[in-house]
């Protein structure tokens, strides 16, 4: 049976109305606080922050930050579930008292236990960036790692590369701690800072709580080369017009200047055209026509064997640097933090 939730925060910030709503989000997705105690009747878990589900009685909480000593909670509580605010990785202790005597104590340790982490959104970027810190995660602490995929469309890539993860539907009923990994644009307190000044990156280790970026993983092909001339690729849509070149020759100088070196050029697009902001975007003259929503295994094999790739500030641009393959990133959007370093 569910709980009065209360809520609390290191950051001792007064929640407001939305603010709440986002978050009793998060407990109706992680369920039931899960991991049962020696004490009868109290329960902790980590899988939306730290909770803490107490019975009936003459309780007292203390809830720190064990590394900076920062308290979020210290006082008396019954019959309720105690919920932090703040969701990313914070290395939790939690004290307990009943009838004035320490009875319980734990600090959130993740070595040897299940980790599930969801992806929210599923924008191809943002997710191709994040898919190695979920690995790191698990060599990080030693933990055993599932993962929500942020589509169906990424199954197939996450059993290729990232194979030791486990994909599941749900939050396991074992899970001791749980984090969601996506780029917020109003975190509150899912990440440690504004998820609008940092990058992916950055933000990923914040949530997840690790020391160094995550070595990049390489997409190699799984299917043998299907086109014998040298070509390359390129991609002229992304999430938005202003991410788009809208110089009105621009891409039929560059295909002209490729066909006259000799490359096949190749549109991989997921559409062959879209309407946006009053602009039309469409596979240009020239570009031989391969777009289309096709399996992102498909476009890696097409990309791996490219001489290079020529896209925006879009989720292209991080399949085709996943695949290892020399990227032209034309940006006027995003900052230079926002995309891939070379």
């Amino acid at each position: 049976m569910q709980k009065h939730i209360f809520y609390y925060t290191i950051s001792r910030d007064e929640l407001q109305v939305e603010q709440i709503k986002r978050l009793l989000a998060f407990e109706k997705a992680a369920g039931e606080v899960k991991l049962e105690t020696d004490v009868e009747g109290l329960k902790i878990d980590f899988n939306s922050g730290a909770r803490v589900q107490l019975p009936d009685g003459d309780w007292h909480v203390k809830i720190s930050d064990y590394d900076s000593g920062l308290v979020a909670f210290d006082d008396d509580a019954s019959d309720c579930t105690l919920v932090s605010a703040e969701k990313y990785f914070i290395r939790w202790q939690v004290e307990v008292w009943q009838n004035g005597l320490p009875v319980f104590e734990h600090v959130l340790d993740l070595e040897d236990q299940e980790v599930f982490v969801f992806m929210a959104g599923g924008a191809l970027g943002d997710s191709i960036s994040l898919f190695p810190y979920i690995r790191m995660l698990q060599q990080q602490y030693h933990c055993r790692v599932s993962l929500f995929p942020p589509n169906e469309s990424f199954k197939e890539l996450l059993n290729n590369y990232f194979p030791d993860i486990e994909l599941v539907e749900k939050i396991p009923d074992n899970s001791y701690a749980a984090y969601c990994l996506a780029v917020f644009q109003r975190p509150p307190y899912l990440i440690a800072a504004d998820s609008r000044m940092v990058t992916p990156d950055m933000a990923a280790r914040s949530i997840l709580g690790l020391p160094a970026n995550a070595p990049m993983v390489i997409y190699k092909p799984t299917l043998p080369r299907a086109i014998r001339e040298k070509y390359v690729c390129i991609a002229v849509q992304a999430s938005g017009v202003m991410k788009c070149w809208l110089n009105s020759s621009g891409w039929a100088r560059v295909i002209a200047y490729l066909k006259h070196l000799g490359y096949r050029v190749l549109c991989i697009d997921g559409a062959n055209k879209v309407l946006a902001g009053g602009h039309l975007i469409e596979c240009p003259a020239g570009a031989e026509d391969f777009t289309g929503m096709r399996p992102l295994m498909e476009r890696i094999n097409l990309l791996a064997y490219a001489d290079f790739f020529i896209g925006l500030g879009s989720g292209l641009s991080w399949l085709a640097y996943a695949c290892d393959v020399p990227v032209v990133l034309i940006s006027g959007f995003s900052l230079p933090l926002g995309e891939f370093d070379t």
